[in-house]
């Protein structure tokens, strides 16, 4: 039975992708296979068949009789010439081209010559002959026909991948990419604006719909959710000291008049509400080494109240840290030392997500029905509150860096006590979370999912710009396959679209629209290409990647490098698989799929990783950041020649031994991963024998079988989800391919059990996550052993 997602339920009629999973059998026919097959059992072959016969019986029947012996051989031994037959040459056939009748009349003698007739053996030998053609024609046509009943329908398209990669299909992707221009982005990106600072404040995702339709997209779903979300309340929330001064979150003094939403969205959705009053206690980063320190130090009671800043570990964990040790409440904040030049927040407002996860949300109970969902009110017992370092000046005798003339982290110091009282309130409230999701099917390989997605919201509208970046991108790429495939081209693969809502409350849309489907997601989803906050400063580019694909993403950048103009917006980049928070979290940590986003950003040490954690409420426009759009047309081309190249090549430029290596350089030095160096080892070894006797044949077109590479795409395309732990830690990914930055080498959940232990003072953590680990890299052993083994018996 085939497994659609339009068998679920949701809000509007839509038509769900169609896709089914495939299985290798030896032996069997199915219904379509041999309707496929019918041709072979017209008139064509038998007709000719039968034309053959009969040339043969007549040449050999004439050459035959040519070349029995004359009267005065009568009583010649007849079996002789049976058991040694005179077998004409090449030569003495060309000699007789006419036809029998022909001759006849021009040789009349032909008859009289030749007046004794045939001997009766004669005719059984040339019985036997035309038997034993019979039964060898009958033979190999049976072959044929098990050889092809082998192949399903979908992989008897494999038939023709092999011409995929010819100059056609290259010239089809390049005339895509020239269709990609910073105008179009520009115009697009115009238009969402325009949606954005629309006073209605109604949902995007209808407009961003009906663009794509004037486009020339013909199937849309829309999906909607309501969902119980965590909003500001009406009133802002406060901070005041014990001699009465009062304070938001912004640092301006209570009573006074502010940008509504700009106060009102400072906080923490899903923080604890209520009231707080202790001491603040500056714990730095809220790393193992930090905690120590203080809980040396100080006293820590459900009254205090911890002075974190944003970086180097997952906020949420650093949260469930704080929350063991014993503290109340939690003052968050980023330290200008940790950010890049030129970027300022001193004064910028911002909120956080406290969800990293959709199972801290929804149980099974909680489901009132397939679209609405019943959502914790809280995640964390501690009162959480983001604040600007203009309040913390007013807070704490900071010094100032300008004073020095370089940057100075902030540090609280030690003589400074400061108590005060934290108030935090926020109301719940169902709203709708949509989701626009746009099919361009393959032509070949309709079951198989290339999925490209940009983010919506309304939050506020000061910070609605900035989804419009990736979602213009998006519709550039949209507007330039559309024109070609007015031409009558068509991906291969499957082509997804979304646009996906509630972002800033823990990218909800792509969760819940992944967990909906993500039966049919996990068979049939090839990979994820992300278009998050694609351009968010003037730095170089960064590629997050997973290991299978960063050696075509290198090859991309170098191909489109070559037509770019600006030589230092193309010219340096850099390429790793660091954790970020964004809309690929699901495809990354629950379906375990490749995954790859450009990006544009400044990064900068330990703030690298920090600001995909925030929203900020008065962001500057992409517009300010990238006034031509020459960086929005250099990411549009490579997220298009990325998308092009794995929907159209007739084996997924995945590699696999990129991940043994990434896998053995992670465990390189690591005193604690000695039984997994062995393994690493093992892994690396059968990874070089199926690059070497599986991939390199069938990227071969003269040696590539189809049934073996439709194989072969689906180990490669399954591969990474061997490396999915059971569990992690708070906004770690459960993928280990992936680390929390670019310093360490080490996996990051093993690295951060390590530290765990000097809290617990137990290695239960430890050895629980390195058998996780170790059990992850025996997965992915067993699997490609197999593999080469499946391949062995095909």
């Amino acid at each position: 039975m085939k497994t659609t997602m339009g068998e679920k339920e949701s809000n509007s009629a839509s038509v769900s992708p169609q896709g089914k999973n495939l299985s290798y059998q030896k032996f069997g026919v199915d219904a379509k296979t041999v309707s496929e097959l019918n041709y072979m059992e017209s008139d064509d072959i038998p007709s000719s068949t039968l034309d053959l016969e009969w040339d043969m019986e007549t040449e050999l029947e004439e050459l035959g009789s040519e070349h029995f012996p004359p009267d005065n051989y009568a009583n010649h031994n007849v079996n002789s010439a049976i058991n040694q037959p005179h077998i004409p040459t090449s030569s003495q056939l060309s000699t007789s081209p006419k036809g029998r009748f022909q001759r006849l009349e021009e040789e009349p003698e032909y008859f009289s010559h030749y007046a004794h007739s045939k001997p009766k053996t004669s005719k059984l030998f040339f019985t036997v002959i035309k038997v034993f053609c019979t039964l060898l024609f009958t033979f190999i046509f049976g072959i044929l026909v098990g050889y092809f009943s082998k192949i399903s329908p979908s992989s008897s398209n494999c038939l023709f991948l092999n011409e995929l990669t010819t100059s056609n299909e290259i010239q089809d992707i390049n005339e895509i990419l020239n269709g990609i221009t910073k105008e179009n982005i520009e115009n697009h990106y115009r238009y969402f604006t325009e949606i954005s600072v629309n006073k209605t404040n109604s949902d995007p995702v209808k407009k961003i719909a009906l663009l794509w339709t004037s486009i020339g997209l013909k199937e849309i779903q829309f999906v909607n959710y309501s969902v119980l979300l965590d909003l500001p309340s009406s009133f802002p929330n406060t901070i005041t000291l014990k001699n009465g001064q009062c304070y938001y979150p912004s640092g301006q003094d209570c009573g006074k008049e502010s940008k509504s939403e700009e106060f009102l969205y400072t906080y923490a959705a899903y923080s604890a509400s209520g009231s707080l009053e202790g001491e603040v206690i500056d714990v730095q980063y809220g790393t193992i080494e930090d905690l120590q320190s203080v809980t040396k130090a100080k006293h820590i009671s459900r009254n205090s109240i911890a002075l974190l800043k944003l970086g180097v570990l997952p906020l949420i964990y650093k949260l469930s840290l704080l929350e063991d040790i014993g503290f109340g409440g939690v003052l968050i904040y980023l330290d200008p030392c940790d950010l890049p030049e030129g970027i300022n927040t001193k004064d910028k407002s911002f909120m956080v997500s406290l969800k990293y996860d959709i199972n801290q949300f929804i149980t099974e109970s909680s489901k009132t029905d397939g679209n609405s969902w019943e959502m914790k009110p809280n995640v964390t017992s501690l009162l959480v509150q983001p604040v600007t370092i203009s309040l913390l000046r007013r807070l704490f005798s900071l010094t100032d860096s300008t004073v020095t003339g370089r940057c100075l982290p902030i540090k609280v110091p030690k003589t400074d006590s400061v108590n005060l009282t934290l108030h935090i309130q926020s109301t719940q409230a169902y709203k709708n979370i949509s989701n626009a999701i746009a099919f361009l099917r393959g032509s070949l390989l309709p079951d198989r999912y290339i999925i490209i997605g940009s983010s919506h919201y309304t939050l506020f509208e000061e910070n609605n710009k900035t989804w419009a970046s990736g979602a213009a991108i998006m519709t550039s790429i949209i507007s330039s396959i559309i024109s070609k495939m007015k031409s009558g081209w068509r991906p291969q693969r499957t082509i997804i679209f979304c646009s996906w809502g509630g972002a800033p409350f823990g990218n909800i849309g792509s969760y819940k629209w992944g967990k909906d489907f993500k039966g049919i997601l996990t068979s049939n989803a090839v990979t994820y290409i992300g278009l998050p906050n694609s351009i968010s400063g003037n730095g170089s580019l960064h590629l997050v990647s997973s290991p299978s694909l960063q050696q075509l993403a290198t090859e991309v950048i170098k191909k489109v490098q070559i037509g770019c103009t600006e030589k230092d917006i193309c010219q340096k980049f850099n390429i790793s698989s660091i954790q970020t928070q964004g809309d690929a979290d699901f495809f990354i940590n629950q379906l375990g799929i490749p995954t790859v986003q450009f990006l544009f950003e400044d990064r900068k040490n330990k703030g690298s990783n920090l600001l995909s954690e925030v929203f900020f409420t008065n962001k500057e426009s992409y517009q300010k950041v990238d006034p031509f759009f020459l960086r929005h047309e250099y990411i549009g081309k490579l997220t298009a020649q990325m998308a092009l190249r794995i929907a159209t090549e007739p084996v997924l430029p995945f590699n696999a031994l990129d991940i043994a290596l990434e896998i053995q350089k992670r465990i390189e030095g690591d005193t604690l991963s000695t039984g997994l160096k062995d393994l690493s080892n093992i892994l690396r070894e059968i990874t070089q024998l199926f690059q070497s006797n599986e991939m390199r044949p069938a990227n071969d077109p003269k040696e590539r079988d189809p049934v073996r590479v439709r194989m072969l795409n689906d180990i490669l395309q399954n591969i990474e989800k061997n490396f999915l732990i059971s569990s992690s830690p708070p906004g770690f990914s459960r993928n280990i391919l992936y680390s929390l930055d670019g310093t360490s080498s080490k996996f990051s959940v093993l690295q951060e059990a390590q530290e765990y232990c000097k809290i617990t003072k137990s290695n239960e953590t430890l050895l629980t996550t390195l058998q996780e680990v170790l059990n992850c890299i025996s997965s992915a052993q067993l699997y490609l052993k197999e593999s080469l083994y499946l391949f062995e018996t095909e």
